[in-house]
């Protein structure tokens, strides 16, 4: 009797529901510290290579590395269509998380000796206007590439039985 595989829009629903909910407690407690969005980044990176993993156990091993790689990017592209549309509700539905985003921005950029307060205030103009579109590109770029990375990785990592790959004429 053969293991039931849990599939990739399984794994990237439960993953990208975590990392959604974990986003919107740090808003709601007011968190935005660039170490903490680094280490959800971390913990989503660990759940997609043990999407890779899991799907090799499932299988038995019986698993190529394209196979592997595949489940694990499939379940990243969940995960990062689910991030967008997070985003995209989150900024119509709590347009003050948008407020403070930039005034951390401002804070970071008032910091940096090279700029003065009219590139801060050009700077903020231009963020504020494609805010939206800046957020959407970045939840893409960020959760695709990094889940890409984490695919890969599985991928290497997971376990696969050489020996069932090969053809039986051999």
């Amino acid at each position: 009797m053969e293991k039931k595989v849990t599939s990739h829009f399984v794994k990237g629903l439960i993953i990208g529901i975590a990392v959604l909910v974990i986003g919107l407690l740090f808003q709601v407690f007011d968190i935005y510290e660039r170490w903490i969005q680094w280490l959800v980044l971390g913990c989503y990176v660990a759940a997609i290579i043990w999407a890779c993993y899991s799907f090799s156990v499932d299988k038995d091993g019986d698993v190529t590395f394209g196979s592997v790689f595949g489940h694990g990017f499939k379940t990243a592209a969940i995960v990062t269509l689910i991030a967008i549309a997070g985003f995209a509700l989150t900024s119509f539905l709590m347009p003050e998380v948008q407020e403070k985003v930039m005034s951390v921005a401002r804070a970071e950029m008032e910091k940096n000796p090279q700029m003065n307060d009219e590139m801060i205030d050009k700077a903020m103009e231009f963020t504020s206007k494609y805010y939206f579109l800046f957020g959407v590109v970045g939840s893409l770029f960020s959760y695709a590439f990094f889940g890409g990375i984490a695919a890969l990785i599985g991928a290497g990592i997971a376990k696969k039985n050489t020996n069932s790959n090969m053809p039986k004429s051999i």
